[in-house]
């Protein structure tokens, strides 16, 4: 009892305001705190109270509510070492705050924006070649109407200028210098033209019209005088006309 009336005499002195009523294993204050606030203090100091008629009056009173401890008391030693057993807690009711979940950020989803598809260049077309000359020794062997490699390279070359183009006419014309005779040189640049038309048709060229001819001596370029201006004038001119 000499206990409870100094606890309540505590009670005047460090709280604004206090209010008592007791149990049969407890004594229970309703208190006002320093700054203003509602709080409870049970004392549980009999010889046959323990804390755990403290807790179990702040578990009444609090009820669903979550009980805050504020201070607590423990119970003594006969050598005043504490027993870690409160026999005195000051303690709120307080309303647990329930956290509202967050909603988790909308997901958005960006449109797939289909590649602009780059449209294919347009082949690009060379003007055909119109007229080319097979000229002097290294085109034919002497005597010969055999095409030699330089001549084949020459004409692999006018056949692929003129991939895709419809020819309407295509000449080639046969020449020799002035040696030998007018029959010799007529046969000789006839078989040399036809040689041509011959490597370019299995080259794959295509015209609606062939004018093959040989025109032996006839027709120089250059004079017959010099080794130079006969080898000029042994020559096969080919000539793309029309499309």
């Amino acid at each position: 009892m000499f206990i409870r009336t100094l606890m309540s005499l505590a009670c005047a002195a460090g709280i604004a305001g206090c209010t008592s009523y007791s149990g049969p294993t407890h004594n229970t204050d309703v208190v006002t705190l320093a700054n203003g606030t509602q709080a409870y203090r049970v004392q549980c100091l009999g010889l046959l109270e323990s804390s755990q008629s403290c807790m179990a009056e702040v578990k009444r009173i609090c009820g669903d509510k979550r009980a805050t401890r504020i201070e607590s008391v423990d119970h003594m030693s006969s050598d005043f070492k504490s027993e870690n057993d409160p026999r005195e807690i000051t303690f709120q009711c307080t309303t647990p705050v329930v956290e509202k979940p967050v909603a988790p950020a909308p997901v958005v989803v960006m449109p797939v924006v289909a590649p602009v598809a780059t449209p294919a260049p347009a082949p690009v077309r060379h003007a055909p070649v119109r007229k080319i000359t097979l000229q002097g020794d290294a085109t034919f062997a002497v005597g010969s109407a055999t095409l030699t490699p330089v001549a084949t390279a020459k004409l692999d070359d006018f056949v692929a200028a003129n991939q895709g183009v419809d020819i309407d006419h295509l000449t080639i014309a046969g020449y020799t210098d002035s040696t030998g005779s007018a029959e010799l040189n007529n046969r000789l640049s006839a078989a040399r033209a036809r040689s041509v038309q011959s490597y370019l048709a299995t080259a794959g060229m295509r015209a609606t019209k062939w004018d093959v001819q040989g025109y032996g001596s006839a027709s120089p370029v250059a004079p017959n005088t010099t080794s130079i201006g006969r080898a000029k004038n042994r020559r096969v001119e080919i000539q793309v006309d029309g499309k």
